[in-house]
């Protein structure tokens, strides 16, 4: 009896021990995705701030006129706000929740025989 009682606490242990590596597993996934897109949305920004300036100077030097330049860039920046505001759920929920959900739900988890 005092066999069968050290195996079944071994196989808890080594359950235990399994859920706790997938929970590492799954929460190092998780920090890595949350940084990834981070780091992606940070390089877009800088990206459209600088291709905003140098439109603004491009089209200040060809049409001397600067004001004009610095008032398409806001423009163009509203309506791409005003369109990321209208779909901004369909935008982040598909791209956040297909992320999550591809690791936190693994296909090869734990396989009971």
């Amino acid at each position: 009896m005092a066999g069968l009682n050290d195996s079944v606490k071994q196989y808890l242990q080594a359950r235990l021990d399994l859920f706790k590596l997938l929970l590492l597993k799954k929460a190092s996934k998780s920090m890595s995705f949350f940084f990834g897109s981070l780091i992606i949305i940070l390089m877009s920004t800088v990206i459209v701030i600088f291709s905003g300036a140098a439109f603004t100077f491009w089209y200040g030097k060809t049409f001397n006129n600067y004001l004009e330049g610095v008032l398409i860039v806001i423009g163009f920046l509203l309506i791409v706000s005003v369109l990321f505001i209208v779909f901004r759920k369909r935008i982040l929920t598909s791209v956040f929740l297909s992320g999550m959900s591809e690791i936190l739900y693994e296909e090869n988890e734990i396989k009971d025989n």
